[in-house]
């Protein structure tokens, strides 16, 4: 089983709801309620994984149900304006219930990203280097400033929030990352960074992350069909529908370098959660999730120290 010090090299593996229901293109395949989708979560071999709204708001039932297959939880994913709210703190009150949960349930990660722009959808993969289609500065600080006031809130729950990179926001490609960087406090609020995401917008996830692996707290791991994102780019295929058409691809097979963050990860002795994720897959979603998962461990086995 992947449990914290998987395979003996000291690594945090995680499941999450995205591998069996993606929220972002219902009706891609019939949806796995809860608690089922935890008991998939166990036969994939997972002993963590996020917290989805879908599972209800009722901790007794979460806990129950998460101790019950075995599970713990990690993290949970929000959607958030930041740029329509910046630092306005009662903006951000409509997630106080939601903290309150992870609170009683003992998930101690906020994942957050702006908001799915649209036209920032339908260019997934080909922002322009030269920042034309980007945000300006007042606009990255905004952002920011908004992610340090939910991480003041969520303090206040014994929650950390992470920044997530995400195709189809206005923070996708390398240099808007970078310049994001430059407002963020990551004392206060670091990155949840997707190494998908990240190669999808055109850049490399093992240098990023040896780069900058004191300001990430928290990894979704996920790999990238180099063929179906070069025909996604050439074709101008939305983000959503190079999900349907399955652009991320089975973890160690695409051109995120799988095997290159690894190493980074242990080398460094990262000691955040690493959410294994595969959008969409072909076939049975626990099936790829194991794949996934027995790659990982694969790996690692390959490469402990002195063949140890």
């Amino acid at each position: 089983m992947v449990d914290v010090g998987t395979a003996g090299r000291g690594l945090h593996i995680a499941t999450c709801p995205v591998n069996w229901n993606n929220n972002d293109i219902p009706g891609w395949r019939p949806v796995t309620g809860f608690p089922a989708i935890l008991s998939r979560m166990r036969d994939a071999g997972y002993r963590a994984t996020e917290y989805d709204g879908s599972f209800g708001d009722d901790p007794a039932t979460l806990l129950t149900e998460a101790q019950s297959h075995g599970l713990t939880w990690t993290g949970s994913y929000q959607w958030v304006d930041f740029l329509k709210h910046g630092g306005d703190l009662d903006a951000y009150e409509d997630l106080k219930p939601t903290l309150g949960v992870l609170q009683a349930i003992g998930c101690q990660n906020l994942i957050v990203a702006d908001s799915l722009r649209p036209h920032r959808v339908a260019m997934a993969g080909r922002v322009p280097a030269n920042g034309v289609e980007s945000l300006d500065e007042a606009s990255y600080r905004r952002i920011a400033e908004g992610v340090h006031t939910l991480a003041l809130i969520a303090r206040e729950f014994g929650i950390a929030v992470r920044y997530h990179n995400h195709v189809g926001t206005w923070i996708e490609a390398p240099h808007e990352i970078s310049d994001f960087l430059s407002y963020l406090d990551t004392s206060r609020a670091n990155l949840c960074f997707d190494t998908g995401h990240y190669a999808y917008g055109g850049g490399d996830p093992a240098s990023f992350i040896r780069d900058h692996i004191d300001r990430i707290g928290y990894l979704h791991l996920k790999d990238v069909d180099t063929a179906a994102v070069a025909d996604a780019r050439a074709r101008k295929l939305t983000f959503i529908d190079a999900l349907r058409e399955i652009v991320f691809a089975p973890i160690g097979t695409g051109s995120a370098d799988i095997p290159a963050i690894l190493r980074v990860l242990v080398d460094r002795q990262f000691s955040g959660w690493i959410v294994v994720e595969q959008d969409t897959c072909a076939g049975d979603p626990t099936d790829t999730a194991r794949e996934n998962r027995a790659f990982i461990e694969q790996w690692l086995d390959d490469h402990r120290p002195n063949g140890r």
